[in-house]
C-alpha cells in the first residue's frame, strides 16, 4: 500500500515503515454492518405488524364464526320448541336461514346419492361422487334459493313488506319442522318402516315446495293481487320448475344407466 504522508511504498500496518505515519485502516464492514443495523428495526416492525394484522383478522372471522353459530343454535332450538315463532324472523337472521337450506340441501343430496346406490350395481353400476352427492347438493340449495325468489316476487305482487334478506330468514325459519319431518322419514327408512318413510318425506318435500312460500305470504295482508290468486300462480310456477328439476335427476339416471348397459358395445 502507499504512504499517504511520504507517498512510498509500505507494508501493511498501523503505521508507515519508511517515515513511521499512522496509516488509515479501511473498515470495510461498517456500511454494511450500520445499513442492517438501521433496516432491521424497521424489518421487525413491518413483520410484526403484518403479523399483528393477520392475528387481528383471524381473530375477527373466529368471532364472526363463533356469533353465527350461537344465532343458529339459538334460531334452532327456538324453531324446535315453537315453529310459530317462525314469523318473527327478519333480515337479522338471514344467515341462519341459509344455514337452514343448506342443511336440508345436504339431508337431500346425502338421501338421493344413498338411495341410488342402494339399487343392485349389475343392473346400472355405480355413481360417482360428484354426480351423486356434490351436483345433487348444489341443484337442491339452488332450487331452494329459486322457490325463495318466487316468494319474494309474490310478495311484491301482493304489495307487502318483505325485503329479500327477510324472505330467506323466513323460508329457513318456516323449513326447520320440515327438515326434521325429513329427517325422521330417513330413520324410519332404516328402521324398516317403509310406510312412516314414505309420508313423513312425502310431507316434508310438499313443506319445502308449497307450504313454507304459503305460510310467509299469508302473515300480512295483500294490499297488490288477491292472495289467493298469487298462491295459485306461485304454487303452479314451483311445481313446474320442480317438475323440471326432476326430470332432469330422472334423465341422469337414466343417462348413467344407459351408459353402463351399452358401454362395452
Amino acid at each position: 500500500m502507499v504512504c499517504p504522508s511520504c507517498g512510498r511504498q509500505t507494508s501493511e500496518g498501523k503505521f508507515c515503515t519508511n517515515c513511521g505515519a499512522q496509516l488509515a485502516v479501511e473498515e470495510k464492514n461498517e456500511g454494511v454492518t450500520g445499513q442492517q443495523h438501521e433496516q432491521t428495526p424497521s424489518q421487525s416492525d413491518d413483520a410484526a405488524t403484518a403479523n399483528s394484522g393477520k392475528t387481528a383478522k383471524t381473530r375477527d372471522l373466529q368471532e364472526k364464526i363463533k356469533t353465527a353459530g350461537e344465532d343458529f343454535g339459538h334460531f334452532f332450538t327456538t324453531l324446535v320448541k315453537t315453529p310459530s315463532e317462525a314469523k318473527k324472523a327478519n333480515h337479522t337472521d338471514t344467515i341462519s336461514g341459509l344455514t337452514t337450506i343448506i342443511i336440508m340441501a345436504l339431508l337431500l343430496s346425502v338421501s338421493y346419492f344413498v338411495a341410488f346406490n342402494s339399487i343392485p350395481a349389475n343392473f346400472y353400476g355405480s355413481i360417482s361422487l360428484i354426480d351423486g352427492l356434490i351436483l345433487p347438493f348444489i341443484s337442491f340449495i339452488l332450487l331452494q334459493l329459486l322457490i325463495a325468489s318466487l316468494t319474494f316476487a309474490g310478495a311484491k305482487l301482493a304489495a307487502q313488506a318483505f325485503s329479500f334478506p327477510d324472505i330467506i330468514a323466513k323460508y329457513g325459519a318456516y323449513l326447520i319442522p320440515f327438515l326434521l319431518l325429513y329427517a325422521a322419514g330417513l330413520i324410519f327408512s332404516i328402521l324398516g318402516i317403509p310406510v312412516l318413510a314414505g309420508l313423513s318425506i312425502v310431507i316434508s318435500i310438499l313443506g319445502f315446495l308449497l307450504f313454507v312460500p304459503a305460510f310467509i305470504l299469508l302473515e300480512q295482508p295483500s294490499e297488490g293481487f288477491d292472495i289467493i290468486y298469487v298462491l295459485l300462480g306461485l304454487n303452479i310456477i314451483i311445481v313446474l320448475a320442480f317438475g323440471f328439476f326432476s326430470q332432469s335427476f330422472v334423465t341422469s339416471i337414466v343417462g348413467n344407466m344407459m351408459d353402463t348397459m351399452f358401454g362395452g358395445f
